[in-house]
């Protein structure tokens, strides 16, 4: 409906703007309508913003990504909600991973360094999915290896099943023959939440190129802070046609 109700609106400002060109007015009316003119645009665009093809799985139909409050490599609680603002990547694995969470960190430190100045709108945070043996001690020597600024959040075994349940994670322990002792199967989708704590999308990190990570972040960013100002952006445009028509 808002798509038939833009069109609608440019093209009633277009047929507008032609009368404009050739019906010369006084300078106070033509401010006025170029002021609604702007306004019309202005909204349309917010309400319907360029569409962009993720490199990620989108879901198509977004919710709250589940709350949770665990303990950070700090020995700080933390829940989900601390984050709402910022764009946050949330990847279930364990120190002693050795293929994809390595894979998958090493992909994020790329991915703070392409998006520059962004990089401090957005949050990246593994939970671990072995907590008997990742302390917050151990999580932070081995975050540290990446990027000291990636957080890494353990808890009891029965609070990280909980939590692995409400996003569908897979995980299970699995005997081998090394110095380890064990691994840890476990599913390696990294979660994509927005500033607004939306579960939009999701990628197989170590499967998907650091710059198309980067492209869909700089994209949730920017179309994040064009809802967020919308209104307020609508309101001052109707001041100014107010002012400009009296």
């Amino acid at each position: 409906m808002f798509s038939i109700a833009c069109t609608a609106i440019k093209s009633i400002v277009n047929l507008a703007c032609r009368k404009l060109r050739s019906h010369p007015t006084s300078v106070v009316p033509t401010r006025c309508a170029l002021a609604l003119m702007t306004i019309c645009l202005t909204g349309c665009d917010s309400i319907n913003p360029e569409p962009h093809s993720f490199n990620g799985l989108s879901f198509d139909n977004p919710v709250l990504a589940p709350d949770f409050e665990l303990v950070d490599q700090d020995n700080q609680e933390r829940r989900l909600t601390d984050f709402r603002g910022n764009i946050v990547l949330l990847f279930f694995g364990f120190t002693h991973c050795p293929d994809a969470c390595p894979a998958t960190l090493g992909t994020w430190q790329k991915v703070n360094d392409l998006l520059g100045e962004n990089a401090g709108q957005v949050r990246f945070i593994m939970i671990t999915v072995d907590p008997e043996r990742d302390t917050p001690e151990l999580m932070r020597k081995h975050l540290s290896i990446f990027n000291p600024a990636f957080i890494g959040l353990t808890g009891s075994v029965a609070q990280i099943e909980d939590i692995a349940q409400d996003y569908n994670v897979f995980f299970e322990k699995v005997d081998v023959e090394s110095a380890a002792g064990y691994l840890v199967n476990h599913s390696t989708l990294t979660y994509v939440i927005d500033s607004d704590g939306l579960l939009v999308l999701a990628h197989r990190s170590y499967e998907t190129r650091a710059d198309e990570i980067v492209d869909d972040i700089e994209y949730l960013i920017e179309h994040s802070s064009v809802l967020r100002s919308r209104n307020a952006n609508l309101d001052g445009n109707m001041w100014y046609a107010s002012a400009c028509c009296h």
